[in-house]
């Protein structure tokens, strides 16, 4: 459950310590927020991140942002990206028609700092069984 729980001490939000509890079994997580790939380094850990928290808990790739992404490229990158995972795509290959798509779409206006940091992170090389042909 996602909100106020005062019996049982929950505040609502869903923080990177619990998300590492979780027990996933997705082929794909999508982080279309700002700055999800992004945290603190943690010395021999490595950066701690919602993106990390995901693979912890069991996500075979996770889709994330390194920076502050526009509202209207992100939708837009977002849709081609499952146009493509939908005509069976690997991850990968989804991802960079996606933004190829962009570029196609948007023309001049595609100033790669509005969405070229999206990126995925663990086996992308696939296709998602669930949504593919």
């Amino acid at each position: 459950m996602l909100g106020e729980d005062s019996k049982k001490q929950e505040d609502g939000l869903l923080q990177a310590r619990e998300i590492r509890r979780l027990h996933l079994n997705a082929d794909l997580v999508t982080l279309s927020a700002c700055d999800t790939g992004a945290g603190r380094l943690r010395g021999e850990e490595g950066i701690a991140s919602l993106e990390r928290s995901f693979l912890f808990a069991g996500a075979r790739s996770v889709l994330a942002t390194l920076w502050t992404a526009s509202d209207a490229y992100t939708r837009s990158l977002v849709e081609h990206f499952y146009r493509h995972l939908a005509a069976g795509e690997d991850e990968g290959a989804a991802l960079r028609e996606a933004k190829l798509d962009l570029i196609k779409e948007f023309r001049s206006e595609a100033v790669p700092y509005y969405w070229a940091g999206f990126y995925l992170v663990g086996d992308a090389s696939g296709p998602i069984p669930s949504l593919g042909r």
